[in-house]
């Protein structure tokens, strides 16, 4: 059952303390990994600060989050969790909300993001939000440190 939507404050992850974001994602089904440790995270929330939003109550709980990156040209979502009693409640879709203005400030051409094969069943979500499915490439990544 899904709760009602409280009011919520939208703010830069620059100004809660990465732990408390990541034992969120922690609890919302978000793989971390070693590159999301407290200082990887806050050292990504300065790098633009206005993209890494987190959605949170007066008594300053989180219950939402949405990181995008920005590389000049093309805009990276990830990390986007919703604590569970919100799901289904319009609280991910403010927050795509916020980080997508966000990006058409920054006159960015197109959005990416990333889902996990175990998440699987948020394209649905996704296809609603005007994002199409690329089948036409396959990820690679190579860990530096």
């Amino acid at each position: 059952m899904k709760s009602e939507l409280p009011k919520i404050e939208f703010i830069s992850a620059t100004d809660v303390d990465p732990q408390k974001i990541i034992d969120f994602w922690k609890q919302n089904d978000i793989t971390v990994s070693p590159s999301d440790s407290p200082q990887e995270v806050k050292q990504a929330s300065r790098l633009h600060p206005q993209l890494f939003i987190v959605g949170r109550t007066p008594d300053s709980r989180i219950i939402g989050t949405v990181w995008g990156t920005f590389d000049g040209r093309r805009g990276y979502i990830a990390h986007l969790a919703v604590d569970l009693p919100y799901r289904r409640s319009g609280l991910g879709s403010l927050l795509m909300e916020q980080v997508e203005n966000e990006f058409k400030k920054m006159n960015c051409y197109k959005i990416h993001l990333f889902v996990e094969e175990h998440n699987a069943g948020v394209g649905d979500y996704y296809r609603r939000l005007g994002y199409a499915e690329r089948t036409d490439l396959r990820v690679f990544s190579k860990t530096l440190r």
